[in-house]
């Protein structure tokens, strides 16, 4: 479309009054709005020019991470979400928040730029969705973590790898993490002695598991009821659970099991779980025998690919001493990542996997042997079109 005459430039303002008009409201489910999410991904990638992209990357970017940043100590969209949320100039967004108006104007003008604000007019601002959204934890602490740990560890990733001669990083107590933080151990004992950090690093972890499709979503749960002649035993054990997101939302289809599901994680995450009594939370350590013996389904939602295979492995072998033959069932929530055209969030996890913890992002091959390794038979993949994530079913090798 050279614009040389009205036809082009008819279809062209087509075009434009198509793509305006769309937005994640427009799609009947979440499915269809991914698909459609991956497609405009790839049509920027066609769009870019090579300096486009650099552009994005080298400047763009980092740009709209550190104005983010300011904005959260400032505590921009806290204080702006208190006084309603209206437009405001920029006079009156820095008397807010204490800050030079030049300054912040510039801050807000690539924030903007970049759909996180909404720029009426000249100088005067107001907040998106996006925007606020980040006065919720469980996605402003993600521009804390931004800072304290996934910019520094893959600013040093290179530097790593140069290092130990580009071999696949393994050792959890010896990555990445390890190197750009000056930390002996592993990522999970940093910040048990670093609260502040660890508080952060709680509440993102909450945030990926309530803002994904549940597994309720992905895997048939009603079957976990079915052959359930004894209903007094434990039902589901959500083993590394952080502070329950996903079992809460089986307890609320399924509010008379509350008393038969436990959570299970280190005792100072299951203190601040969700979930309402009587449901079970339990202090646990993943690399010690489980507790919880003879339940129906044993879940574990993105707890294996923060480990190496040897790791992995420890962890898949306690939780089979727990395990009743022809009755329990493991459930793995996590990335099944394809051998080729990978979804971007698998990518993304894998390398974060990678740098935070020697984890890994694993195929359902490879889901395989490690299964079969610590003693389990691979049943099946469940997916949905509304999930990047599957779930992994297996029970007890025979």
């Amino acid at each position: 479309m050279n614009g040389t005459n009205g036809t082009d430039d008819h279809k062209f303002e087509e075009l434009m009054q198509t793509l305006n008009g769309i937005n994640a409201d427009t799609f009947s489910n979440d499915g269809k709005r991914i698909q459609t999410l991956l497609a405009a991904y790839a049509l920027v990638s066609r769009l870019e020019t090579p300096w486009d992209f650099v552009l994005r990357l080298c400047m763009g970017q980092p740009a709209l991470g550190a104005a983010l940043k300011v904005s959260k100590d400032l505590q921009l969209f806290d204080k702006w979400h208190e006084r309603g949320d209206g437009a405001m100039t920029r006079e009156q967004l820095a008397a807010m928040v204490s800050c030079d108006p030049n300054l912040l104007f510039r801050l807000l003008r690539h924030l903007a730029a970049n759909h996180v604000l909404q720029e009426t007019s000249i100088g005067v601002f107001k907040p998106t969705k996006l925007s606020i959204s980040f006065t919720q934890s469980v996605f402003g602490e993600w521009i804390n973590h931004l800072y304290d740990a996934t910019i520094p560890c893959f600013f040093k990733m290179p530097m790593y790898l140069a290092q130990n001669g580009y071999k696949n990083p393994l050792d959890p107590s010896n990555g990445v993490f390890q190197y750009a933080k000056g930390w002996k151990g592993d990522m999970f004992h940093y910040y048990e002695s670093h609260p502040v950090e660890g508080e952060s690093f709680n509440h993102v972890m909450g945030g990926v598991m309530a803002n994904q499709a549940g597994w309720v979503d992905i895997f048939p749960h009603n079957a976990i009821l079915e052959s359930d002649s004894d209903s007094e035993s434990p039902l589901v054990v959500d083993v590394g659970g952080n502070i329950g997101h996903d079992m809460e939302k089986f307890r609320q289809l399924h509010p008379e099991t509350a008393s038969r599901l436990y959570l299970e994680d280190r005792p100072e995450v299951v203190k601040h779980s969700l979930c309402p009594e009587p449901v079970n939370k339990i202090g646990y350590d993943f690399f010690m025998p489980q507790p919880i013996k003879g339940a129906r389904a044993y879940y574990m939602h993105g707890v294996l690919h923060d480990w190496s295979d040897e790791p992995a492995r420890k962890i898949l072998e306690m939780q089979r001493g727990a395990m009743k033959p022809g009755h329990s069932k493991l459930l793995i929530h996590d990335h099944i990542a394809p051998e080729a055209l990978a979804h971007p969030h698998t990518t993304a996890y894998d390398l974060t996997m990678m740098v935070m913890v020697a984890g890994v992002e694993r195929s359902e091959a490879h889901w395989s042997t490690l299964l079969k390794s610590a003693g389990y038979k691979f049943l099946r993949v469940w997916t949905s079109p509304l999930a990047v994530q599957g779930i992994i079913e297996a029970e007890l090798e025979e």
